[in-house]
C-alpha cells in the first residue's frame, strides 16, 4: 500500500508559504460581541473524486489531477481518492446580559487520520486486513489530497472502498468508491435466446432465463430494456422486445415498432394493434379491433 500525505504535496505547491507556517495556532479572530461562550469546529468538503493522476516536475509530485470514474479499475501504479478543502467554524452562544471581548485561536493546520475501509487484503505474511490508516496534516484554505495508490498485487481487490478524514475521532469528510474491472461489453445479438450468459450481470441473466426458458413476456421486455437497449444494441433489443410482443406484451410490440423501420415497423405495430393497443393502432392508422 502507498498513501499520499497532504503535507508533502502542499509544500511542493507553495514552498514559501509552507516555510512560514508556525507550529502553534495563530490568533486571527478578535471577536467583540455580547457573546461570552464559543466553540471552534471544522467545516470540510470534497472538491473532486475519482482516478488520481500525479502532476510531476523533475520527478517530484506537485499534485494530482482527479478524474471522475465509475467504477475504479484496480491496476498497479494507478490510484484513486479525492481532494478536499476545510475552514475553521467559530460557533458563538450569545448572552444578552453580558459583554466580553474574546480572542479565538484559529489554527492554520491540524493533525488528522486517514482511514480506508476496504475488502480483505492479504499481506505476504498471511495477515488479512480490512482497514488501513495513516497520519496526515489538514491545511486550512488550501487543497488537501487523499490518495490510495495500488502498489502490490494483493491490493487489487474488488469491492467497496471507503476513504475518510478523521480529526480527534470526528469524521470530517468521507467518500466511497467501487473498485472493480468494468465488465466486457457483450457482443451484438443476432438471434434470440442464444446468449453467452457469462457476459451479462446476474440480474439480467435471471430475466433472460425467465424469458427464454419460461416464455415470460415481461422478463423478455425487462431484459431488452434494462440490458440490450442500454448496451446500444438496437437489433438485439428489437429481437427481445419482439419476443415479448409475440408472447402477448403490448409494450414490447410498441417498443419494437418504435425502434424498427419500414416493413418491420408496421409488423410490430400491427401485432400491438391486434392486442388492442391504441397507440400501436394509431401509428398505422387502424381502428381498435372489436
Amino acid at each position: 500500500m502507498k498513501f499520499t500525505r497532504s503535507l508533502s504535496i502542499i509544500c511542493l505547491l507553495s514552498l514559501s508559504a509552507c516555510s512560514n507556517i508556525p507550529d502553534d495556532p495563530v490568533s486571527t479572530v478578535d471577536i467583540a460581541e455580547s457573546s461570552i461562550e464559543h466553540s471552534v469546529g471544522i467545516n470540510a468538503s470534497i472538491d473532486a473524486k475519482g482516478l488520481a493522476t500525479p502532476r510531476t516536475m523533475n520527478g517530484m509530485i506537485l499534485g494530482y489531477d482527479i478524474t471522475p470514474s465509475f467504477p475504479i479499475a484496480p491496476k498497479l501504479g494507478s490510484g484513486f481518492g479525492f481532494t478536499y478543502t476545510a475552514s475553521v467554524a467559530v460557533n458563538m452562544i450569545k448572552n444578552d446580559n453580558a459583554s466580553a471581548k474574546i480572542l479565538v485561536d484559529v489554527p492554520r493546520k491540524v493533525p488528522v487520520t486517514i482511514i480506508v475501509k476496504h475488502p480483505e487484503i492479504t499481506s505476504t505474511d498471511g495477515t488479512v486486513t480490512t482497514e488501513s490508516s495513516w497520519n496526515d496534516t489538514l491545511y486550512f484554505g488550501r487543497p488537501n489530497y487523499v490518495i490510495w495508490n495500488f502498489e502490490t498485487e494483493s491490493e487489487l481487490v474488488s469491492g467497496k472502498w471507503t476513504v475518510s478524514v478523521v480529526e480527534k475521532g470526528t469524521e470530517l469528510v468521507s467518500q466511497s468508491f467501487l473498485v472493480m474491472n468494468a465488465p466486457t461489453k457483450p457482443a451484438k445479438i443476432t438471434q434470440v435466446c442464444t446468449l453467452d450468459e457469462s457476459k451479462y450481470p446476474p440480474h439480467l441473466i435471471s430475466e433472460y432465463q425467465q424469458c427464454c426458458m419460461n416464455d415470460n413476456a415481461s422478463a423478455c421486455y425487462q431484459f431488452a430494456w434494462k440490458g440490450v437497449e442500454r448496451f446500444k444494441d438496437t437489433v438485439g433489443a428489437i429481437l427481445y422486445y419482439g419476443r415479448a410482443c409475440e408472447l402477448g406484451d403490448i409494450s414490447g410490440c410498441r417498443r419494437a415498432g418504435q425502434m424498427s423501420e419500414g416493413d418491420s415497423e408496421a409488423k410490430w405495430f400491427n401485432k400491438g394493434c391486434d392486442l388492442r393497443d391504441f397507440d400501436s393502432c394509431f401509428e398505422i392508422g387502424r381502428s381498435l379491433p372489436n
